[in-house]
């Protein structure tokens, strides 16, 4: 076989993390008395530079926690403690974990025959509440968190520990995943082939390689049971 196993990314991959996402802000929004239709993308704009920060190693899981919350209140003047309202927002998201279209299907067919391992850039008690809820939980043989061991995507060393429990060698895995600055160029630091799910269509960026573009994600399964 071409593959032994088969790495996932979670959020915008297999969970709609922007679905979820919008309805645990609006949530904390509401619940501090500041909702506003306009305010989510507000919100995202600042959520995303943190994120970005953090792919780049310029910021931790734990101040990321906070800090967004921290510059999205300061931003647009909405009163409150950022602490409290990162450790809300934690509580609220992981009650969040809404499946992609098929996702559970093709999930569930790679499972026959791979074992399935899903690798997350996030929060521990939000992805733990999050897979809790879901059937993915039964079907991932693993589940590894950024937070929870200490390195995250594009950071190689993620991929390597997802890997190692299974004796399997990077060559011997592909990587499924929606983000090109975490999922794909993690893929190519690791020595892991990529299968890029893009379905809107972008454009791959200079100095990142995938060896695989789907816009569907069942389209995965042919690639992932190749022998």
């Amino acid at each position: 076989m071409k593959y032994r196993a088969i790495l996932f990314d979670n959020d915008d991959t297999l969970m709609d993390f922007q679905a979820g996402n919008r309805n645990a802000v609006n949530s904390l929004l509401d619940e501090l008395g500041y909702f506003h239709p306009d305010r989510y993308e507000q919100y995202e704009e600042v959520n995303l530079g943190c994120w970005a920060e953090l792919e780049r190693g310029e910021m931790d899981q734990a101040r990321l926690k906070t800090e967004r919350f921290a510059r999205f209140m300061a931003r647009y003047g909405i009163p409150g403690d950022p602490v409290w309202a990162g450790d809300r927002f934690v509580e609220l998201l992981g009650q969040q974990s809404i499946l992609l279209p098929h996702a559970e299907e093709t999930v569930r067919r790679i499972a026959e025959e791979r074992p399935v391992i899903i690798v997350t850039n996030g929060i521990t008690k939000v992805q733990k509440a999050r897979f809790a809820k879901s059937p993915l939980n039964d079907l991932a043989a693993a589940v590894v968190i950024s937070e929870e061991i200490g390195v995250a995507k594009p950071d190689p060393e993620m991929f390597w520990m997802a890997l190692r429990p299974f004796g399997i060698a990077p060559q011997e895995a592909l990587m499924v995943g929606d983000r090109l600055s975490g999922d794909i160029l993690g893929a190519n630091r690791a020595g892991i082939d990529a299968c890029w799910y893009n379905p809107a269509g972008l454009p791959l960026t200079e100095g990142v390689h995938a060896e695989y573009i789907i816009s569907d994600i069942r389209e995965c399964v042919a690639i992932a049971l190749q022998e």
